[in-house]
C-alpha cells in the first residue's frame, strides 16, 4: 500500500484551484486548498505537505514571501504557478526558492509531470541523506533496511543495533565492550 502524497495549492482563482484539485485527486494525491497568503501561512503552521503549488500574486501577500516561509519550515518542493511569465519574474521566483516555475495557462499533464519529477528528486535526496554505503551494501538509517546489490538482507534487532552503533562511531576505533553494551538509545543513533 502506497501512501498518497499531499499537495498544498495556494491560488486566489477558485476555478483553477478546483480544477487542479479534481485532476490531482484523480492522480491519487491528497489535495489541500488555500485561496490567499494569510490562510496558507496559517495552515503551514500546523501541517506538513509533500509539495506546494504557489501563485505569485495573491490579495493578501506575495507568493515569493510564502515560498521563503515554506522553505524555512519544511524544505519541500515548490512550484510557482503564475500568469507572470516574463523571464525576470521566473528568475526571481527561482532565486527565492521555487524549484520550478510554470506560467498560466498550462496543461494539467505538464504540471502533473513536474510534480512527479520534483517528488522523486526530493525522495532520492532524502534517501541519500539517510543511507550509508559500504562496499556493495547500502544501509538506510531511517528504515533500518540493508541491501546488497539491490537485494534486501533481513537483520535481527541486535544486528540493526550493532550497525547503528558502528555508523555512529564511523571513522573511529570501537572497542568490543562498546559493541556489547546494550544500553544505547536507538533513536539517538538514527539522527546520525
Amino acid at each position: 500500500m502506497t501512501i498518497s502524497k499531499s499537495i498544498l495549492i495556494i491560488d486566489d482563482d477558485k476555478r483553477l484551484r478546483e480544477l487542479l484539485e479534481d485532476y490531482l485527486i484523480e492522480k491519487k494525491y491528497k489535495v489541500y486548498l488555500c485561496d490567499d497568503y494569510s490562510s496558507a501561512n496559517e495552515i503551514l503552521q500546523f501541517f506538513v505537505f509533500d509539495l506546494a503549488i504557489v501563485d505569485r500574486m495573491m490579495p493578501s501577500g506575495d507568493g515569493i514571501d510564502l515560498i521563503k516561509i515554506i522553505k524555512e519550515k519544511n524544505n519541500i518542493p515548490v512550484i510557482m504557478l503564475t500568469a507572470m511569465s516574463e523571464s525576470e519574474y521566473r528568475i526571481q521566483g527561482l532565486q527565492y526558492g521555487a524549484d520550478d516555475y510554470l506560467s498560466k495557462p498550462f496543461e494539467p499533464e505538464e504540471l502533473y509531470l513536474r510534480i512527479q519529477k520534483l517528488l522523486n528528486l526530493y525522495k532520492d535526496e532524502t534517501n541519500k541523506k539517510n543511507a550509508v554505503v559500504f562496499g556493495n551494501f547500502v544501509y538506510n538509517i531511517s528504515t533500518l533496511q540493508l541491501k546488497k546489490d539491490s537485494n534486501d538482507i533481513y537483520l535481527t534487532e541486535g544486528e540493526n543495533k550493532l550497525l547503528l552503533k558502528l555508523i555512529d562511531k564511523k571513522n573511529a576505533v570501537v572497542l568490543r565492550e562498546e559493541l556489547s553494551d546494550s544500553d544505547f538509545d536507538e533513536n539517538e543513533l538514527r539522527k546520525v
